[in-house]
This record gives C-alpha cells, structure tokens and sequence, in this order.
C-alpha cells in the first residue's frame, strides 16, 4: 500500500483535485483534510480500537455527515446543490476493528486502517486499493510521517493568481481585521518556500499545475495514474465527493463546474503596487520559468523597493493600527522583516524543481 501526501501551494486547487480521485477504485481517502499528526497526538497512547474510531469520529464529524461541512460546501452536493452524503458511525467502527485486528498499532498501520475502514463503510472494495490519499494541505504538517515511506503531490499556481485569491477569498471568508501580519507572511512564505520546504523532507515529490489540471486534464490525471501505477479512470474528470458533484468551497466565492478547458487565472491588479508585480517576479523569477507562468513586469531595477510596504500590507497594517490590535500592531516589523528577507535573488539557486507531473507522459 502506497502512501501519497496531497500538499497545497496555497489557493492552488488541492481539494479540487482530490474531488477528481474521488470514487476510484484504487485509491482510498477521506473526503478532505486529515490533520493526521494531531491525530497521532492523540490516539498513540490509546490501545483500544474502538475508543480510536470514536476519536477520529467526534473529530471528523463531517466525514460522516456532510452537511457539517459548510466550508467546503459539502452541504449543498449534487447537480442540485441540495444533495450530501453520510457515513454510518457504527459500520465505521466495525470496519476498522476488523481492519485492525491483530495488527501493530503503528503510524503506518494506523493510517492505513483508518482509510481503508472508511472506504469499506463507503460501500468501496478496499481490497482492491493501492493507494492512501492523505490531504494534509500543509507541509508543517508532514514531520510526523518523516519516518515512514511517502510520496508528495504538491500542487501550484500561477504565483500572483494564487496571491489574488489567497487575500481576496480571506477577506470574504473572514473579517478583515482578522487578517494579520502573521498571517500574510504565512501566504507570503508559502509562494517562497512551500515547494522548496516539501523537497527538504528528501521524499518523491510531484507537482501539479492547478491550470493544467484544468486545460490538460486527462494528460495529467493519466501522468498521475502512470507515476503511481493505477489505471485511468474516466471519473477522474469529474468534481465530485462520494460521486455527487462538488460545487467548489465556500472561499470561491461562487459555483465553480468541475474542470474547465477554458480555465484562465485572474489578477486582482487593485491589490498591487507596480513595484509589487516586479518583486514578486523578481525573486521569483526561477519558478517562474520552471513552470512557464507569465512575467507580467521586467522585473525590479532598484532594489530597495523591496523594502517598500505591498499594497495588502498597507491595508493589513492600517486595520491593525485602527482597530488597537496590539498583539498585530507589535507583530507589524516583524514580518515585515521576515517578507523582505524572502525577496533574495538566491533563494532559489540550490532548489531542483521537478518537472509538471504530466511531462511523464511521453508524446
């Protein structure tokens, strides 16, 4: 059984692409993020199989019923949107005692387990999967399973498309005063440094091109099966979760229709300065050109601008000031500190990208 970690570039399509290998025959997941270290946490002291299904269930109520998941909008399933699904909660549990019977309750097991279990209680064959698909969206996350054997699958995007929706869905998703400097940086650093960091852990990794999995998506879906050796599946063009269409989630800010041919990605120009675009294309410029996204400047010719406040700064540090956040209010110079350093022409010099998963497909 194969291990594949499913990690986000950031607003860089990884549920989406999780909902095209929802249903296939051969790969066993749960219907959207696993935080499986804190899981760990708290069940590896625990010997009882059954008090270990209970945890994963009143952790992951809406794995087993949908409508809890209003994030994600897995209420609202269907080509009606008035469609969900639900798991029963004791066949959960049955099938994960039987699974782990007599076995050793280790990371690798435990893992398995858990999956394979709710593939059975979904009516799936999971005798018949090769793969466990683990969404851990974040790579912090990932230090818990550096001991075991896995595959990455890192998702990407065009930089400044993935900057447009990281801050405009967060203002619709939450109250801007809650956007604080911490957490852009997070966004931030994640541009920089996310796939960098996933080749630290020195396991496979693999990327996938939020627009080629739209614009080329049977090309990529068939490299992925290649890479993994599983067969094609004509579901894999398909959003859905437990077969029922998937709308997109609740940041999207609207209905999206499964994969689009036609896919382009939107820059918000109102969120930058010019001096911003020729940071960002500056210091980014290697992935840039790994991944043949557009340059939309030439580039940064003084780089002390690079110390100048972006745009969304401004405005993050303006609500910070206006609404006596302190804690945000110290935190200011701080990240701003941390987001000038990222800009460095070097940051990228050691880092072998890999190529987009589908190049594996030879023409």
């Amino acid at each position: 059984m194969k291990i594949v970690v499913l990690i986000a570039g950031g607003r860089t399509g990884s549920d989406f692409f999780q909902s095209l290998l929802d249903g296939h025959p051969e790969i066993s997941q749960f219907p959207g993020i696993f935080r499986f270290d804190d899981f760990w946490e708290k069940t590896k002291k625990e010997n009882k199989l059954e008090n270990i299904a209970k945890i994963l269930i009143d952790n992951y109520k809406h794995f087993f019923d949908s409508k809890k998941n209003l994030i994600e909008r897995h209420h609202m399933l269907g080509k009606d949107k008035n469609d969900f699904f639900s798991i029963d909660e004791n066949l959960y549990k049955k099938c994960f005692i039987n699974l782990m019977k007599n076995k050793d309750l280790n990371k690798k097991n435990l893992l398995i387990g858990l999956n394979l279990a709710y593939s059975q209680a979904s009516n799936e064959d999971h005798n018949k999967k090769k793969i466990i698909l683990l969404h851990l969206h974040r790579i912090s996350r990932m230090k818990i399973l550096e001991d075991l054997e896995f595959e990455i699958i890192y998702t990407i995007r065009d930089p400044l498309a993935a900057y447009t929706s990281a801050i405009n869905h967060w203002y619709k998703f939450r109250n801007e005063k809650h956007i604080s400097p911490r957490a852009y940086f997070f966004h931030m650093d994640r541009f920089f440094n996310g796939l960098k960091d996933s080749l630290n852990f020195q396991k496979k990794t693999h990327v996938i091109q939020l627009e080629k999995l739209h614009t080329e998506n049977v090309r990529v879906m068939k490299a992925f099966c290649t890479t993994f050796d599983i067969s094609y599946n004509e579901t894999m063009s398909k959003s859905t979760y437990h077969g029922k269409v998937w709308w997109g989630d609740k940041l999207s800010g609207k209905d999206l229709n499964g994969v689009n041919p036609n896919f382009q990605n939107k820059i918000d120009e109102s969120l930058f300065f010019k001096k911003d675009i020729e940071c960002l294309e500056t210091y980014l410029k290697t992935f840039l050109l790994k991944y043949n996204y557009p340059f939309r400047s030439k580039g940064l010719k003084l780089f002390f601008m690079k110390y100048l406040p972006f745009k969304a700064e401004l405005k993050i540090w303006r609500n910070a000031i206006t609404s006596f956040n302190i804690k945000d209010i110290i935190s200011i110079l701080i990240y701003w500190y941390k987001r000038v350093n990222l800009m460095n022409k070097k940051i990228h010099d050691k880092v072998n990208f890999p190529n987009s998963i589908e190049k594996k497909i030879i023409n």
